[in-house]
């Protein structure tokens, strides 16, 4: 049995980093295609990751591998049919003429337009006092279930909304990228307290020089606005 394959148009091209490109599913408007960029396209990386790469080829997966790991846990221990998961859906590879793709779950608001970012929102001005309590029902989640997340930053949290059977969700936060224990110890997996401290951590960063602010009591951010 051969793997799907899709074909890519390059104006569908959301978003590009060092490691991966994000595309418009072709004809599925429900998800996106994660490609895995060859090491020739990974401008901007540092030599020893490119070294790391040439002579551990497995180190260029490890992201991936990491998520579906995570996701794997997370869904594998709560199978109840109303579970909401604060991280995306991830549903398997499909083979591109750019390479290997990674099917995730869209994120979209009401007009079938791609969600907005924290990042955005802030940048534009257009954060709110809903946006900050949606972002706090995830933040409690990603505690909750223990979720491992190495990257949390403003850019991998989405405002909108899932496909679901009887059509578009409720509007939520998603945390879409950066979950998954990719450190090359990974203790956070090895122990909750340890990745409880991690979350900490990451919270603190993501709220700096932004409109919010963290409490480390509560573990809720609140919404300061701008000076």
């Amino acid at each position: 049995m051969t793997r799907a394959f899709l074909n890519l148009d390059p104006k569908d091209m959301l978003a590009s980093g060092k490691q991966r490109a994000v595309y418009l599913h072709p004809f599925d408007d429900s998800k996106l295609v994660k490609v895995l960029l060859t090491q020739a396209d990974t401008e901007g990386r540092s030599k020893f990751s490119l070294f790391l790469e040439r002579w551990l080829p497995s180190t260029r997966d490890r992201q991936i591998r990491k998520e579906y790991l995570e996701y794997l846990r997370l869904m594998l221990s709560n199978q109840g049919a109303q579970f909401r998961p604060p991280i995306t859906h991830m549903f398997g590879f499909v083979s591109t003429q750019l390479g290997l793709g990674c099917l995730t779950e869209r994120v979209q608001s009401s007009k079938g337009v791609l969600g907005d970012t924290l990042f955005d929102l802030i940048e534009q001005g257009r954060l709110t006092q809903e946006h900050v309590e949606m972002l706090n029902d995830t933040v409690a989640r990603l505690y909750e279930l223990n979720i491992r997340a190495s990257d949390l930053t403003a850019r991998n949290f989405v405002f909108g909304r899932r496909q679901t059977a009887d059509g578009l969700g409720p509007k939520e936060c998603v945390l879409v990228d950066g979950f998954g224990d990719i450190h090359a110890v990974p203790v956070r997996t090895m122990a909750n307290w340890a990745n409880r401290m991690g979350l900490d951590d990451s919270m603190k960063r993501l709220c700096r020089n932004k409109p919010i602010a963290w409490d480390q009591t509560q573990r809720r951010f609140s919404y300061i606005g701008r000076d």
